[in-house]
């Protein structure tokens, strides 16, 4: 009974020993570095109401990653971020557009309701493309000096909320201007939406 009982530890240590050299994790790390302490970690995962919020770091209590909720993919997939001024450049195009059938309109050209629709047009896509190029001026300055853009907007609305407090004759104009602002941001989100849409559909 001793006898095979040594025998069985002997073929168990024979097994571990023999496995040693090749890890079950061979080709793979079991461990990533935090960001923040750069040591070697496995992260550990904070729920909160039994939904995973992010993970961290065990050492340093440093954020590793954040989970997003459905909603917030959602939005995410909605909103774009996109630098590039070229949807100014078309609203700009636009405004020229509708002001030049103004401009005909004034001449004789066009009729006057014809002229109407110009004017009105000029205006609206006059309004999108400020939007649209304070917008892009925003998130430019934020990506090139590494900051969140978020922040910048926060402090625009501080000021705005200040500029209403202080001189209430400016608070039709300001509310046009963030009137604006979400408007131009809904026609991005919604030509955002149907880009990644189809994309999915294309790649199905």
């Amino acid at each position: 009974m001793s006898s095979s009982l040594s025998y069985r530890f002997k073929i168990g240590a024979t097994i571990q020993q023999s496995g040693s050299g090749q890890s079950m994790f061979s080709g793979h790390h079991a461990t990533v570095h935090c960001h923040e302490c750069n040591r070697a970690m496995v992260p550990r995962v904070v729920i909160y109401h039994g939904q995973p919020l992010k993970s961290i770091c065990p050492f340093c209590g440093g954020t590793f990653s954040t989970f997003e909720s459905g909603f917030r993919r959602l939005l995410r997939r909605f909103q774009t971020r996109t630098l590039s001024f070229s949807a100014f450049y078309w609203l700009s195009f636009a405004v020229i557009g509708f002001g030049l059938i103004g401009l005909l309109s004034s001449k004789g050209v066009f009729s006057t309701d014809t002229g109407h629709i110009g004017l009105h047009g000029a205006i609206i896509f006059g309004l999108l493309a400020l939007a649209e190029l304070a917008f892009q001026t925003i998130e430019q300055l934020a990506t090139k000096f590494g900051h969140e853009s978020n922040y910048y907007w926060a402090i625009l609305v501080v000021l705005a909320m200040t500029l209403i407090y202080q001189i209430p004759e400016w608070s039709s104009y300001i509310v046009l201007a963030f009137a604006v602002m979400l408007t131009r941001g809904l026609l991005s989100g919604l030509l955002q939406l149907f880009k990644t849409r189809g994309k999915g559909l294309v790649s199905n």
